[in-house]
């Protein structure tokens, strides 16, 4: 029993191992049915799982920009260039596995749900291959291709690899969110932007560097050929060329790349790092692409940018451009941009009719969609856009365009008050600052005041002490006790009425607050002056009173004392 314990136990073990070395191991050529694998364990082959046998390919889990996402591709192994990828736009994290079914599907998980699959089930498919030419297939029992990467390109193009009609290449997306896109229209190859009405911005049969073979026929699909792009029609019969390099080495392996910028570059993956784009591109002038600049700025000589003077002056290059279809018409009004200008979509849209540049801009304000207008003075042509991307400048001896942007009313006037506001907020933080400085002003000025009569009145309270202390002194009273018994100095004797009188409890003494403005009284008449003079007194000063006035005590003995 003991035995069969560690036997079981020691299997276990053997199969750790077996799976810890298979994950290890990348696979080579194929993989088969039954097979699952997550970026987790493969992160020591950089999430590569699969090589081609010639090591030039791999497929497996690639880093997104945000480290925690990824994505599922093929990658040229010394160049690191993804070459296709499966879940652009549904990214996965480290835990999300990729399935191979056993009933033929292929799919990438995301969470509970499916970021990607090949749609095969139930094909009999037996095997997925990645091919020598990067090409990442599923073959089913016969031997032949029931899926391939080829078929469903990204961005990129290798040799061997026919791009035909009802294919298309799809960038990835610039900063504001649009991509451009390559596809086959009307016999023609074309690209163009993917702004809410799609404008075109280039296409074959207007690109004069071509090499014609034929002109009849209409074109069908492409191939990189060596150093040459090569298109033809239904019957694989080669109507145009684009040679695009001068190197004829027959081990290069060519990629055309449709970049975010809205180019098709061309380059020899071979070279590894190294590996640069030819000087060849697809449109050849940088200002012929959707936004070589910022919108509305207009692109010059090789990609310069600037701002068009009454945008800069009135917006500062940032018009609040007016979405009409979601309000009134009054809402909006046309500003001029400027004149000798040109637009890349230009020569591939149909100019509406008109009598003028007004009625075009009554075209223009009379529908919801339209956010600018270009209007050619000698042909009297009126052109409607839903967007714009960049401007460019009319080449040298043409008249170019009158242009106009459908902007919000009141955009000015708002940007005005809004000056005006900011200078308000201004000046009430100053007076803010002003009143907080000044009440701290205040504050500081009754604190020393305060102080010094705090002093002022210790130094007479010890001039006080030392009275009191001396033998044969009249009795002294406070201020208060003095407020108290002449009831707020409000009872009167026989001089003015600034002379008040108290009667001590023991009718002995007669108290009398004297308050003048400069120390001194000068009695009235002469009878005041005869009572002052049959009376022996003594002045005390008690204290301030109420601005500048001042509180003495008179105190005095008398014989017949009136009650």
């Amino acid at each position: 029993m003991g035995l069969f314990q560690y036997g079981g136990v020691l299997c276990f073990c053997l199969l750790l191992v077996f799976k810890t070395c298979i994950a290890d191991s990348q696979h080579i050529g194929k993989i088969y049915p039954g097979f699952e694998a997550s970026h987790g364990d493969w992160v020591d082959k950089n999430g590569l799982f699969l090589r081609s046998n010639n090591s030039v390919f791999a497929c497996g889990f690639y880093t997104a920009l945000d480290a925690q996402f990824f994505l599922l591709v093929v990658i040229h192994i010394s160049s690191a260039k993804v070459v296709w990828t499966a879940n652009r736009g549904k990214l996965i994290r480290d835990s999300d596995k990729f399935v191979f079914e056993n009933n033929g599907n292929a799919y990438l998980q995301m969470g509970n749900g499916v970021a990607w699959s090949s749609n095969t089930t139930g094909q009999k498919v037996t095997s997925m291959e990645l091919q020598d030419s990067g090409n990442l297939v599923l073959l089913g029992d016969d031997g032949g291709i029931v899926w391939q990467s080829y078929s469903h390109p990204t961005d990129t193009l290798l040799p061997g690899q026919e791009f035909s009609e009802g294919m298309r290449l799809k960038s990835f997306p610039k900063s504001d969110n649009l991509s451009v896109y390559l596809e086959f229209r009307s016999g023609d190859l074309i690209l163009y932007a993917g702004y809410q009405t799609p404008q075109t911005y280039w296409s074959l049969a207007n690109d004069s560097r071509k090499t014609n073979n034929s002109v009849d026929g209409k074109v069908y699909s492409a191939a990189l050929v060596s150093n040459s792009w090569n298109f033809y029609d239904h019957d694989k019969k080669l109507l145009w060329q684009f040679v695009f390099s001068d190197n004829i080495d027959q081990n290069a392996t060519w990629a055309a790349v449709l970049g975010s910028d809205g180019t098709i570059t061309f380059t020899d993956l071979q070279k590894g790092n190294a590996a640069t784009a030819e000087s060849f591109k697809i449109p050849q002038n940088p200002c012929s692409i959707p936004e070589p600049c910022s919108p509305y700025y207009v692109c010059y000589f090789d990609n310069w940018c600037q701002c068009p003077d009454p945008l800069k002056s009135q917006f500062n290059c940032n018009p609040p451009v007016a979405s009409s279809c979601d309000s009134s018409r009054n809402s909006a009004e046309l500003f001029y941009i400027g004149e000798r200008l040109d637009y890349f979509a230009l020569g591939f849209v149909t100019p509406i009719s008109t009598y003028g540049l007004d009625a075009c801009k009554e075209a223009c304000l009379g529908n919801c969609s339209c956010s600018a207008l270009f209007f050619e003075n000698s042909s009297r042509s009126c052109y409607l856009f839903d967007n714009i991307g960049s401007l460019q400048r009319s080449q040298q001896g043409l008249a170019g365009y009158v242009s106009y942007i459908k902007v919000s009313t009141g955009s000015g006037d708002k940007r005005s008050n809004e000056g005006k506001k900011i200078i308000f907020i201004f000046f009430i933080v100053l007076a803010t600052i002003l009143i907080i400085a000044g009440l701290l002003y205040m504050g500081f000025w009754y604190h020393l005041k305060k102080k010094r009569l705090i002093e002022f009145s210790q130094a007479n309270l010890e001039e006080d002490d030392f009275l009191d202390s001396l033998s044969g002194m009249p009795v002294r009273f406070s201020y208060n006790d003095l407020h108290a018994a002449t009831k707020s100095f409000s009872t009167k004797v026989s001089l003015s009425g600034a002379v008040m009188r108290v009667l001590h409890q023991d009718y002995l003494t007669t108290i009398v607050a004297y308050l003048c403005q400069i120390f001194n009284y000068q009695a009235r008449d002469d009878r005041s002056k005869a009572a002052l003079s049959t009376v022996k007194f003594s002045l005390h000063f008690v204290g301030n009173l109420k601005g500048e006035f001042q509180v003495f005590f008179l105190e005095y003995f008398e014989d017949n004392l009136e009650h």
